[in-house]
């Protein structure tokens, strides 16, 4: 079936594959629910605690990159 990829610290959205339906409750950073359509300028985000996917502007996004990459490098030194 159909899944939707998204990065486990900020639920940034990152592609599509395919999986087992049976194999996606072990997987992590992978959901059956397909995120909505999104602009130029946007993009999906996915809440797992609520289950959905929300869209935000590429600025925000950028900030929630920044934040996971200095909390990895913070956590390797």
């Amino acid at each position: 079936m159909k899944a939707y990829l998204f990065n486990e610290e900020n639920g940034l959205y990152e592609g599509e594959t395919f999986e087992e339906a049976d194999m996606l409750k072990y997987e992590e950073g992978i959901t059956p629910v397909p995120p909505p359509d999104y602009e130029h300028g946007q993009v999906p985000v996915f809440d797992r605690r609520e289950n959905v996917w929300a869209v935000i502007p590429v600025s925000i996004a950028r900030q929630l990159l920044n934040i996971s990459t200095s909390e990895s490098t913070e956590r390797k030194s």
